[in-house]
């Protein structure tokens, strides 16, 4: 037993066993880096707030789609029946059945309500498809005028982005986005008068649980500072309705509070009008010593940037 134990403990073995250790450390790290270690998303950006609302539009296109083909099965395999019929009826005239020779009043009827149905040179159907594919006008400035708030349509969040580094691997961007917010939008006719944004900050999620743990106690703070809120100070004014891919580009001024400090903020943005939605997309830097924020460094996070970029895309609908 005492030599068995003195063999186990060989200085030899022992390097051997540490060596297998630390290799199997890399092999786990590296595992994490390039196979479970996600990309972060992209920055917030309006092509990609056009296309959530976008998205969400040709989906029920696609259903209804698929239920008018399942409702065509049935009518194609009556109208083989039909003509299964109709080929019978012609072997019968082959053996000088008379009532064959005869037009069917039942084929009559048929043909009389496809000629109908196609105008008789189709010309009708065509004029009639024309109609329902001409685009309705975009509205006016004025009719637009009105209280907007946030649309359950597309993806509205707001988040943050900053460069971290990480204990053995290095440097990465940290990214954490919320939809729990609130927003709203005041619109005269000729200029966006007042615009509120207010998120729930304890609802942050990002790629690292421990992350997300951590910002509710230290950092941001949110279980002491739970909002973050944006209002717009100087009205936007808008010449145009960005319409057709056309989008409306400015930098904003508003001011931002958070972690119980309220700044002044500069904000650039872009929107667009589509399908009776404003769809915005903006961000700003942030400099964390300006809202008294202290960076949550630790065992696995050994330093974070002073600055980050808050970053939201928000679509809003008529009031109602």
């Amino acid at each position: 037993m005492l030599a068995a134990l003195r063999l186990l403990l060989s200085p030899r073995r022992l390097i051997l066993i540490a060596a297998l250790v630390a290799v199997l450390a890399v092999l786990l790290v590296l595992l994490w880096y390039f196979a479970l270690r996600g990309d972060p998303p992209p920055p917030a950006s309006l092509e990609a707030a056009v296309q959530s609302v976008r998205s969400e539009q040709e989906a029920p296109q696609a259903q209804t789609a698929a239920q008018q083909v399942e409702q065509l099965e049935p009518q194609q395999a009556a109208q083989a029946e039909d003509d299964g019929v109709r080929e019978i009826s012609s072997e019968d005239a082959d053996y000088g059945d008379s009532a064959a020779d005869e037009p069917s009043e039942a084929a009559s009827p048929g043909s009389d309500a496809t000629s109908d149905s196609e105008g008789g040179d189709g010309q009708p159907a065509e004029d009639a498809e024309e109609e329902l594919s001409e685009d309705v006008p975009p509205p006016s400035l004025a009719e637009l005028a009105g209280e907007w708030v946030l649309s359950e349509r597309g993806d509205s969040f707001v988040g943050y982005r900053i460069d971290e580094e990480l204990a053995n691997i290095g440097a990465a961007t940290a990214v954490g986005r919320t939809g729990q917010i609130e927003a709203s939008l005041s619109f005269d006719g000729a200029a966006v008068t007042a615009v509120e944004i207010v998120a729930d900050l304890r609802t942050l999620r990002s790629d690292q649980s421990f992350r997300d743990g951590a910002l509710r106690d230290r950092g941001l703070e949110s279980d002491t500072y739970p909002f973050a809120t944006f209002r717009l100070t100087e009205p936007i004014v808008i010449e145009r309705l960005p319409v057709d891919g056309d989008t409306l580009s400015a930098t904003v001024a508003g001011t931002l509070e958070l972690h119980g400090v309220t700044n002044a903020v500069q904000i650039v943005l872009e929107g667009q009008y589509v399908d009776g939605l404003v769809v915005v997309s903006g961000s700003t830097e942030i400099v964390l010593t300006d809202y008294e924020i202290e960076a949550p460094t630790g065992f696995r996070v050994l330093s974070i940037e002073e600055s980050g970029q808050m970053e939201f895309q928000v679509v809003f609908e008529r009031a109602p």
